[in-house]
C-alpha cells in the first residue's frame, strides 16, 4: 500500500523540488554572470573560478533535460507484444 501511494506522487515530488530550486537557481545565474564578468578583478583567482565552476556544476545538476526518444514502437512482454 505504501508502494502505491509513493509511486503516484512521485513526480509531484519531483516538481515540487524543482520549483524549490527556482530561488537558489536565480541566485547561481546571477553568481555566474558575476564571475564571469571581466571586469571582475576577482574573476582570476583561484576562488573566482571555484565560484564559477560551482555555480556552472548547480546549473547542470537543477537544468530540465527532455526525455530522449528511443524509437521503441513495439516491445514484447512475456509472450505478449505490445
Amino acid at each position: 500500500m505504501t508502494g502505491d501511494v509513493m509511486n503516484r506522487f512521485t513526480y509531484q515530488l519531483h516538481e515540487m523540488a524543482y520549483l524549490a530550486c527556482a530561488p537558489w537557481r536565480a541566485m547561481s545565474d546571477a553568481t555566474r554572470f558575476w564571475a564571469r564578468n571581466p571586469l571582475n578583478p576577482f574573476a582570476t583567482t583561484q576562488i573566482g573560478r571555484n565560484i564559477l565552476a560551482s555555480t556552472e556544476m548547480f546549473e547542470r545538476l537543477t537544468r530540465r533535460y527532455g526525455k530522449p526518444h528511443f524509437g521503441l514502437d513495439r516491445t514484447t512482454i512475456g509472450s505478449a507484444s505490445v
